[in-house]
């Protein structure tokens, strides 16, 4: 591969796609190169230049994941203290169990948490009534049983940056990790020296062509989960300290630390997301041994994968949401170029629905014993029939189909969107063989009583 190829396979995509603007790193182990293409914005935009900022979503949180890691190595932070040693809000929580929660399990999506949870106001920027909130709410799971991706998990990890630097999340990012890596920090909420040029969200909706700008939510209290933002080749220089490239790699992260960020955790069954989970990075492969994470975050895409044994690494930032279909067929391309990039497969149907029953593991012919109400917080997921298919829907506008599949697993395609599908299943109780639980891409709900569900 060469810088122009690259260049001509990003910009034929992203055409396809409808992606107004995009960026490609690609590190082979040997060579190193980015490319850029499009425009910031799809009405009046600039240029994407090799700088320019798009958001990373959830990718923000490997950054969040790597600067707890250095503080852990420090002695700041012990990943099996309980979190109520270090955070106040968290010595008398409405659940006991909360108390002892851990940073490992925060990491690794393990604690039992609420996904998303928010604050009354918007815009409330402290940590600390967001921890003192979250430690008001009851547990979705018991801590350190199941795998059920949280946000909240990792707003709560950047309180506790707060707590043990004495500064706020965004400065203990620049100073410690991002300023050494040479990567110009920059944020969705203002932080930092600013002067970069940002990329704009764009929605397309299915069957159309138009990329429209959407404007972007975030709450200012969901920082360390999701308010980065930065350019490809940045994600290459974040990806070399863990493959042992970065120049003073061992200084900010030494080898027995990156070890223990890459390996995967107890409880951490990532299904709908990836292949398994480690302290901060998703695994993907059979063998694991690729690891990375994948960012979403209103009408913007982000993805990064680094093989640490050969040091090949690929990042992809798009701003728009058919950025999530365009990285599957750029890592095709780039596998037929001989840079064979691991990607979350487990979750794709294997065979046709059957006409077994659920107690058997298998997709009933009458999806009626599957609808229903499952609840994550205050987030209620409603399953209900919808002409001759389902349909999922939650309060914040969500709109969903499902196709079921072997094994009680679906695909829930968006109506508003035209962004990949999300993986999911449902989950029988052993005991009774009655569903009690749903995975929604990574993140579980449990099953409301009384409501298309009659008690076991």
């Amino acid at each position: 591969m060469n810088m122009r190829h690259a260049a001509d396979l990003l910009s034929t995509l992203a055409r396809e796609h409808a992606v107004p603007g995009a960026q490609l790193a690609v590190d082979t182990g040997t060579e190193v190169f980015s490319v850029a293409t499009g425009v910031t914005r799809s009405t009046a935009g600039v240029p994407v230049e090799d700088g320019t900022a798009f958001a990373y979503g959830s990718v923000t949180k490997a950054f969040t994941a790597t600067l707890v890691l250095q503080l852990a190595s420090d002695g700041d932070i012990g990943l099996d203290d309980p979190l109520a040693d270090s955070l106040a809000e968290f010595r008398r929580p409405k659940d006991r169990a909360a108390a002892a929660l851990t940073a490992r399990q925060l990491l690794s999506h393990t604690a039992g948490l609420v996904s998303d949870h928010q604050l009354p106001d918007p815009g409330e920027r402290s940590l600390f009534r967001y921890a003192a909130s979250v430690a008001a709410l009851p547990l979705l799971l018991a801590p350190g049983t199941s795998f059920s991706y949280a946000n909240t998990g990792y707003n709560l990890l950047g309180r506790l940056v707060e707590e043990v630097t004495g500064t706020s999340w965004q400065t203990a990012l620049g100073d410690f990790l991002l300023g050494p890596l040479g990567i110009r920090p920059h944020f969705l909420h203002g932080s930092g020296p600013g002067g970069r040029v940002e990329a704009e969200g764009h929605a397309v909706r299915p069957g159309e062509r138009e990329a429209r700008p959407v404007g972007l939510y975030l709450p200012p209290t969901w920082a360390p989960a999701g308010g980065l933002c930065g350019s490809a080749r940045d994600l290459l220089g974040f990806a070399r300290l863990h493959t042992g490239a970065a120049a003073g790699a061992d200084t900010l992260l030494g080898p027995r630390d990156r070890a223990a960020m890459h390996t995967p955790q107890p409880a951490a069954d990532a299904f709908g997301m990836a292949d398994g989970w480690t302290l901060g990075l998703a695994r993907y492969g059979a063998d694991g041994q690729w690891l990375g994470h994948d960012g979403t975050v209103d009408g913007a895409t982000c993805h990064l994968r680094f093989h640490p044994a050969s040091g090949a690494a690929v990042a992809l930032t798009t701003n728009a949401t058919t950025g999530t279909r365009l990285w599957p067929e750029l890592l095709a391309e780039l596998r037929t170029l001989g840079l064979d990039v691991a990607d979350y497969t487990g979750a794709r149907p294997e065979s046709p629905q059957s006409t077994e029953s659920p107690a058997a593991g298998r997709t009933p012919a009458d999806p009626a014993p599957l609808y229903g109400d499952y609840a994550n917080g205050d987030t209620v997921f409603s399953v209900r029939p919808h002409g001759d298919g389902i349909r999922l829907s939650d309060p914040s506008g969500l709109l969903a189909d499902l196709e079921l599949h072997d094994g009680l697993r679906f695909s829930a395609r968006r109506t508003d969107t035209a962004a990949a599908p999300y993986p999911g299943r449902f989950v029988p109780d052993p005991a009774t063989g009655a569903v009690d639980l749903m995975q929604l891409a990574g993140r579980s709900a449990t099953r409301l009583r009384g409501v298309g569900h009659s008690a076991a």
